[in-house]
C-alpha cells in the first residue's frame, strides 16, 4: 500500500488527473467490452457464417451443374458475389495472414463440412486472397474471395472510436483538473506571498461556490493582515515618538548643564541616549513592513565598498566591476547589519567576499567569533532573539538586526544562509537572484489571483 502511495503523483493536479483518466478510462474499456460482446461478435458469427454458407452452397452447385455450364456460373460467382472457384489450389504464402474474422470463417466452414478446415492465404496482383479446398461429390473445390470483398473493419473502427473517445478523456480530464487546481495554485501562491509580509492583489471571488467561497475568506483574511500590519506600524510610530520626545528634554538638559557637571556621568548618559535611539529606529524599522523598492543597476563591489569604508577590522579586496540590478538601499541595509553583528560578535578582522558569478551573485560574510549552533541558524533571525540571553548591550545586541536582513531579504527574493566557517566562526551567505527570476516572480505578482555572527 505504502509503495502504491509513493506511485501517485504529488500534486492535486496530477491525482486530480489521474483519477479522471482512470475512471473515463474504465468506463470506455467497459463499453468497449459490451458493445464487443453483445453487438460486435453476434454480427461477426452472424457474417462469417452466410458467408460460409455460401462458399459451400456455390461449391456444391459447381459441382452438380453440367461442365458446359461451370465456367459462365464461375464468372457470374466472381461478378456479382466476388468469390471465386478453381479445380486447383494457388500457391501459398509462407507466412499467412489471420485476422479473427477468418477464423470465425474457418469455424462456420467446419461446422458445414463436417470437419476442420484450414484456409491459406495467397497474392495476386499485388492483393491478398483467402482461399479453402472443399471436398464436395468426391471432387475437390477451391473456394477463395480477395481481401477487398471483406469491406467493413469493424473491429478497426471501433479501436478508432475508442482511441478518438481516449483522446477526448485525456483532453477533457486535463481541463476539468486544471480548472481545479488553477485557483487552489494561485491561492497558495498569494498566502506565501503574505507569509513572506508581501500583499498580493486580491483572489476573483468567481467560479465554482465552494472555490469562489474560499476566495472570499481569503481576501478577508488577507485584508485583516493588513490593517492588523497597519496597526502596527502605527503604534510602534506612536510609541516611538512618544519615547523620543522626553529623550530629546533630556538630550536638551544635558547640553545645558555647566561644562564641569559630571563630565563622566553626561558621557555615559549620552551614549544611552545614543543607543535607546538606535534602539527605536531599529523596533520603526521592522515595524514597518519593509518590503522590495525601486531596483536599479549598481556596482556590487563600489556598493560593499561603501559600507566597509570607515570600519575597522573589516578585510574587503576591492571586486572587478559587478554590475547588478537590485534594490540597492535594501542591500545596503541587509550587508550592513550583516556586518555590524559580525563585528560585534568577532574580536578578530571580519571578510567580506563577493563572487560575481552572474546572473546570481553571492556574497560571504565572515567571522571568527563563537560561531552559530545548527539548531539555532534559523531562530536568530526572529525578531528579539538572541543567544546571549541577559539582554546585555555590551554582549549582546537588540536582536532586532538579522530579523530586519531578513524582512529585507525576503521582500527582494534574497537568500541568507548560516553556516559554520572551517576553523571556527560564522560565514553568512548573501545568494541574490537572477535577473530573470525576478522579472518572472513580478510578473506573477502582477496578476490577479484567480479560477559566527550572533543574533544582533
Amino acid at each position: 500500500m505504502k509503495r502504491l502511495h509513493r506511485l501517485l503523483p504529488a500534486s492535486l493536479f496530477g491525482r486530480a488527473l489521474l483519477t479522471l483518466i482512470g475512471s473515463f478510462g474504465l468506463f470506455a474499456i467497459a463499453t468497449f467490452l459490451i458493445i464487443v460482446h453483445y453487438a460486435l461478435a453476434p454480427v461477426v458469427e452472424r457474417s462469417a457464417a452466410d458467408l460460409a454458407g455460401i462458399m459451400v452452397l456455390s461449391a456444391r452447385t459447381l459441382v452438380q451443374l453440367p461442365p458446359e455450364l461451370r465456367d459462365d456460373y464461375r464468372e457470374r460467382l466472381a461478378r456479382e458475389y466476388d468469390l471465386h472457384l478453381a479445380d486447383e489450389g494457388p500457391v501459398p504464402d509462407a507466412s499467412g495472414y489471420f485476422f479473427p474474422y477468418v477464423e470465425r470463417l474457418e469455424s462456420a466452414l467446419g461446422e458445414r463440412l463436417g470437419g476442420p478446415v484450414r484456409m491459406i492465404t495467397s497474392t495476386t496482383g499485388g492483393e491478398r486472397w483467402f482461399w479453402v479446398a472443399m471436398d464436395v461429390g468426391g471432387q475437390t473445390i477451391w473456394t477463395g474471395f480477395p481481401r477487398r470483398r471483406l469491406q467493413t473493419r469493424p473491429l478497426e473502427g471501433l479501436l478508432a472510436v475508442a482511441g478518438l473517445a481516449l483522446l477526448l478523456v485525456v483532453t477533457s480530464a486535463t481541463v476539468s483538473a486544471r480548472r481545479v487546481t488553477r485557483p487552489l495554485e494561485r491561492l497558495s501562491f498569494a498566502a506565501a506571498e503574505v507569509a513572506q509580509g508581501r500583499s498580493p492583489n486580491p483572489l476573483p471571488e468567481t467560479g465554482p461556490a465552494e472555490l469562489a467561497n474560499l476566495a472570499r475568506q481569503f481576501n478577508e483574511l488577507g485584508a485583516q493582515v493588513r490593517e492588523m500590519l497597519a496597526n502596527r506600524t502605527m503604534l510602534l510610530a506612536g510609541i516611538s515618538h512618544d519615547l523620543r520626545t522626553p529623550l530629546t528634554r533630556l538630550r536638551l538638559a544635558l547640553e545645558m548643564l555647566p561644562a564641569d557637571a559630571a563630565p563622566d556621568l553626561v558621557r555615559h548618559m549620552e551614549r544611552d541616549m545614543d543607543e535607546m535611539n538606535a534602539l527605536i529606529s531599529q523596533a520603526v524599522d521592522f515595524g514597518k513592513n519593509l518590503g522590495a523598492g525601486e531596483r536599479e543597476v549598481v556596482d556590487l563591489g563600489d556598493l560593499i565598498s561603501d559600507l566597509v569604508m570607515g570600519r575597522q577590522r573589516v578585510i574587503w579586496q576591492r571586486h572587478p566591476i559587478c554590475p547588478y540590478r537590485v534594490d540597492a538601499l535594501a542591500l545596503r541595509r541587509i550587508v550592513g547589519n550583516l556586518l555590524e553583528n559580525a563585528l560585534r560578535y568577532s574580536r578578530d578582522q571580519v571578510e567580506v567576499h563577493l563572487d560575481c558569478r552572474l546572473p546570481k551573485p553571492v556574497i560571504y560574510v565572515l567571522d571568527r567569533g563563537p560561531g552559530i549552533p545548527p539548531e539555532e541558524r534559523e531562530a536568530v533571525f526572529r525578531p528579539y532573539y538572541r543567544l546571549e540571553q541577559s539582554r546585555n548591550r555590551q554582549t549582546g545586541g537588540s536582536g532586532l538586526g538579522l530579523a530586519v536582513a531578513r524582512q529585507l531579504a525576503v521582500a527582494n527574493h534574497i537568500e541568507l544562509e548560516i553556516g559554520a566557517r572551517r576553523g571556527g566562526g560564522t560565514v553568512v551567505t548573501v545568494r541574490l537572484p537572477a535577473a530573470a527570476e525576478l522579472e518572472h516572480r513580478d510578473t506573477s505578482e502582477g496578476l490577479s489571483v484567480d479560477g559566527g555572527a550572533g543574533a544582533a
